[in-house]
């Protein structure tokens, strides 16, 4: 019987990681009073501090246990919660790990219990994003023939789109570029990889890129009936922070960089580039 002590862990906030703090908490006697990743670690007097090295195979062995104890919906109930853009998760999805050795698969239904409701609904949010977004992403041609996309989602959905258009544009080298967590997964054709890449990146587009946004955005102004417009029913099924990241949403800005305004929503040019979600929109020369 392994004895268990108190610490505060520190680990480096990856997957992998989060599974390695589960492993020593069985087979190291680490019992988390919390857990914080490095980035977001804060020194507790009153605890010890125990960091929680990265092991790829501990945190194999650990993930195998969660399956076969438990089962696979409740690791992707994990991972997905894991995704999430939500601080303080970590307590949570470890406490569900803990039942979940105990109950086995039935955990999954177990709702009255606080880790397990948030578990689900963290997973569920990442869920929701990564759907929306495989229908919201607009990509643009670069002049290097490469197609890119910006989104700026909330949860660490990255991933999850990569694994969504890799199936869908085989063909095509295409980079997907998350503006607010710094990262871009970049395919080749074959593969693809996520990378750090600054937030600000400048895109330079194809020459006919502008022309062909110009008539997409005429065939959807024209194809629209003005009179049958539900404005409750579009925020209902559109969400207002994802209007920016498609380009037919958002108005046809003029070459200086003025304000441009539509539908009571305006968007500013600062610094001669339009602020929005989505690099598909043309940066102002």
């Amino acid at each position: 019987m392994v004895e268990h002590r108190d610490y505060n862990v520190v680990f480096d906030g990856s997957w992998n990681g989060f599974l390695c703090v589960v492993y020593a908490y069985y087979y190291d006697g680490v019992n988390p009073l919390i857990i914080q990743t490095e980035e977001d670690c804060q020194a507790m007097l009153e605890t010890e501090a125990f960091y929680v090295a990265t092991d790829d195979a501990k945190a194999a062995r650990a993930l195998g246990g969660i399956k076969k104890r438990i089962c696979d919906d409740a690791a992707g109930k994990l991972y997905g919660a894991y995704l999430s853009g939500e601080d303080e998760k970590y307590m949570d999805m470890f406490r569900y790990v803990l039942l979940g050795f105990k109950k086995g698969a039935a955990v999954v239904d177990n709702l009255q219990e606080a880790c397990v409701k948030r578990v689900h609904k963290l997973a569920g949010y990442v869920g929701r994003e990564s759907h929306l977004l495989s229908g919201f992403c607009r990509f643009a041609e670069t002049r290097q023939g490469v197609y890119y996309c910006a989104i700026s989602p909330t949860n660490h959905v990255l991933g999850n789109l990569a694994e969504h258009f890799k199936d869908r544009f085989l063909n095509h080298a295409w980079v997907i570029h998350d503006r607010r967590h710094g990262l871009a997964a970049v395919y080749d054709g074959y593969e693809y990889v996520i990378a750090e890449v600054p937030k600000d990146a400048k895109i330079q587009y194809a020459e006919a890129e502008e022309e062909f946004q110009d008539l997409w955005q005429a065939f959807y102004d024209t194809i629209a009936i003005k009179e049958r417009a539900t404005y409750k029913r579009k925020r209902q099924v559109l969400p207002l922070k994802y209007r920016g990241m498609m380009l037919e949403q958002v108005p046809r800005f003029k070459k200086s960089g003025e304000v441009a305004a539509a539908n009571g929503r305006v968007y500013l040019s600062v610094q001669n580039e339009v602020i929005a979600a989505n690099a598909a929109i043309p940066l102002i020369p």
